[in-house]
């Protein structure tokens, strides 16, 4: 018997349900940045996030812009900040005792 078009609804409406209350006790570990950042990745739309969390959807739009000008800016500072080591400065360190 195939499913009928209300019990796909009555189903998603559940899974949707699911999705919220598992997002919500997910976010509870993290800062709000860090849930929303960590929920986008786990492929969550922002309407989506924006509800787990309590927050509007232009306010998730906003974090995520703001979380990924922080993440340029810190990967710039990185690279910079590491010294280019060559084979032979490698190699003198390991012979070290």
């Amino acid at each position: 018997m195939p499913l009928q078009d209300a019990d796909v609804k009555e189903i998603t409406g559940r899974m949707d349900i699911m999705i919220r209350l598992m997002a919500a006790l997910f976010a509870r570990e993290f800062s709000n940045i860090d849930a929303i950042v960590k929920l986008e990745n786990m492929k969550l739309s922002r309407e989506q996030i924006a509800e787990a969390l309590g927050i509007t959807t232009q306010n998730v739009r906003q974090q995520l812009y703001m979380a990924s000008k922080k993440v340029k800016k810190t990967e710039g500072q990185t690279v910079a900040a590491e010294p280019s080591r060559d084979a032979s400065s490698v190699a003198a360190e390991e012979a070290k005792p």
